[in-house]
């Protein structure tokens, strides 16, 4: 089980002097260090002095060149308090049968797995019992920093470590390099979320053993902070202490920091139960070509001539992308951070103690209307109000860093999860691909509403976030078709509804149509009825699907239209590999080209389409 877990405090803090710590002087066991006092009560302490004086102190897991145990450890003159578990009221035979099986696995030559034993008997029980300062001082409830980095109370007056009452029968012994306490049991590791999946590697196979694949989880030997000895038979340096660095691509892109100990997290990890329905649901979301045209750089409208690069997969790296980033996204979108919920129930769960405070935040997760992973993806709620399917059956356990749900059932669709909404802003020129009308190219312009200059108050325009949009003429007496198009950038296989916000044409004063009334000789507007349809163009030029029906846009309020309810996406465009670069669907709006009925006016006034936002958004199972 990898991770340092905040273990490399070990050796790291100076040294105190006793009387900062008020260690007591003249009682029983005070000239005498907290190893020789537990040597020194064997009928109480022996079996712990046994797994002591056998495990070496490992201030990182790979840290395998220590020789130093945690006996010789706790005879040294630093001061430390120890709770020690008494003879008998837990199971030391589960320990010392480890350290036997550690011995066997280094003779058979299995070093590897013996150190990551050892390791984990020093971090679990050793420094779950340890810590560098005397606590006695303070005799209420206290927060204390364990030698394993995790936090636990203690309550020195009440006697209570950790939920373990302090023998009764036994005296504190002060020592000389700090405090023995003895306790009635052993005090319950609190695994953090990288922890519990380690130590259930059994039901979390893909998940964690995705986590610790050399591939993913890269050791990298540190030669400058490495400790060099002498030149070895074959002319290469032997190191006397070796320094290896950790880099998981995994952990470091999911955007939580599960082994942290000061860090709540909520995190929903799919054990194998649930692994294989996750990882079909989600692989259909990378449904990649062995073939893309990509490099998006349109001199005309022909859309099958709009691509200028094409890159061609083989077989086998297409399906190495699929299972790669299926694994990826299901294990970087496994973490919520309470600190970015509701700013109201933040501040409320702040005030609670942690062990509360966890029970918060996971109810509140498990009931919240969205949720924005660590990654940045938001996750819906299908029913609000209802126990989200994302969640299970809403089991979940305590970690030291927040609250795991372990689910056994994969229930969540992916459009309400890894499928992310989006919204096409006309404010960036980059959002519009190309806009072609009577020969001429262009991205159209944008425009903003003023008051008492371009904007006709006839239109209420308080639903827009800005008062801008983006429009996109076509001139008086033009009969071709006016067409633009817009990349639909990052998006994966499978089904979206997408929709346009529109605004009237007349909203500006200077588009509105005016004819003279002969009568009066005054100008008149009439209604623009202005007509259009959409479709949609893989990178190959190919329409998906069918074209819209023709859309009439209102002329006298904003108004947002459905274009397509449900359209599939055939292959996937997220994520591509580096080079595939400006590769996605285009979605095409077109003005037809005759006069009737597309524009009657046509032949005195301009034309075109008045943009806001496109909208696309994944469509349930």
């Amino acid at each position: 089980m990898g991770g340092t877990l905040g273990a490399a405090l070990l050796l790291a803090f100076p040294a105190c002097s006793d009387d900062h710590y008020d260690i007591l002087t003249g009682a029983e066991g005070s000239n005498k260090t907290i190893w020789q006092n537990i040597e020194s009560h064997p009928e109480e302490l022996d079996s712990l002095g046994m797994i002591l004086k056998q495990v070496r102190v490992y201030t990182k897991e790979e840290d395998t060149k220590r020789t130093m145990t945690y006996a010789e450890l706790l005879n040294q003159a630093q001061s430390f308090t120890f709770w020690a578990p008494r003879n008998g009221t837990y199971n030391a035979k589960q320990y010392l049968d480890q350290i036997e099986e550690i011995k066997a696995l280094r003779e058979a030559g299995q070093t590897e797995k013996a150190d990551r034993m050892e390791y984990n008997i020093g971090l679990q029980f050793a420094q779950n019992h340890m810590a560098r300062f005397n606590y006695e001082a303070e005799q209420s409830q206290q927060n204390v920093r364990l030698f394993n980095g995790k936090l636990c109370s203690y309550n020195a007056g009440e006697g209570v470590f950790n939920a373990v009452k302090l023998d009764a029968t036994m005296p504190t012994i002060p020592s000389s390099n700090g405090m023995l306490h003895v306790l009635d049991g052993k005090a319950t590791f609190a695994y953090n979320i990288y922890d519990y999946m380690g130590d259930n590697e059994d039901i979390f196979q893909n998940v964690y053993g995705t986590l610790t694949d050399p591939e993913i989880n890269k050791r990298t030997f540190n030669e400058a902070a490495s400790t060099p000895g002498g030149m070895g038979e074959d002319g290469k340096m032997i190191y006397v202490d070796s320094v290896f660095y950790y880099n998981n691509e995994l952990l470091n892109s999911c955007g939580a920091q599960i082994k942290n100990e000061d860090s709540l997290y909520v995190a929903v990890i799919p054990t194998d139960a649930a692994w294989t329905v996750a990882e079909q649901k989600t692989k259909k979301l990378f449904n990649y070509s062995t073939y893309y045209k990509y490099n998006y750089n349109p001199v005309n409208d022909d859309v099958e001539k709009a691509f200028t690069a094409e890159k061609t997969f083989s077989q086998h790296d297409r399906d190495s992308l699929v299972d790669y980033n299926t694994k990826r996204t299901i294990i970087t979108s496994m973490y919520f951070s309470p600190s970015i919920f509701a700013q109201s129930f933040v501040e409320q769960y702040k005030k609670k103690d942690r062990e509360e405070a966890k029970e918060m935040i996971a109810n509140y997760a498990m009931y919240a209307d969205s949720l924005i992973s660590t990654n940045n993806s938001t996750f819906y709620n299908p029913v609000k109000g209802q126990l989200n399917p994302l969640f299970g059956d809403g089991h979940y356990v305590k970690a030291s860093n927040g609250v795991i749900f372990p689910i056994t059932e994969y229930k969540a669709d992916p459009a309400n999860t890894i499928m992310q909404k989006s919204s096409i802003d006309m404010l960036y020129d980059s959002n519009v691909g190309f806009y072609s009308v009577s020969g001429s190219m262009g991205k159209g312009t944008y425009t903003y509403l003023v008051e008492g200059d371009n904007w006709n108050k006839d239109i209420d325009i308080s639903s827009l976030e800005t008062k801008g949009y983006r429009y996109f003429s076509v001139p008086a007496r033009q009969t071709s078709a006016m067409k633009v198009f817009f990349p639909l950038q990052s998006l994966m296989s499978g089904k979206y509804r997408i929709r346009i916000m529109l605004l009237p044409n007349r909203v500006d004063l200077n588009h509105r149509y005016l004819k003279e009334n002969k009568e009066t000789n005054e100008q008149e507007e009439i209604m623009q009825n202005t007509k259009f349809f959409a479709a949609v163009y893989d990178d190959e030029g190919n329409q998906i699907g069918e074209q819209s029906p023709d859309i009439t846009v209102d002329d006298n309020e904003v108004k947002t239209y459905t274009l397509f309810e449900s359209i599939e996406i055939p292959k996937c465009y997220y994520n591509l590999p580096s080079g595939v670069n400006k590769c996605y669907p285009l979605l095409k709006l077109e003005i037809p080209g005759k006069l009737k009925p597309y524009r009657p006016y046509l032949k005195t006034q301009p034309s075109g389409l008045s943009v806001v936002k496109i909208f696309v958004e994944p469509v349930g199972e």
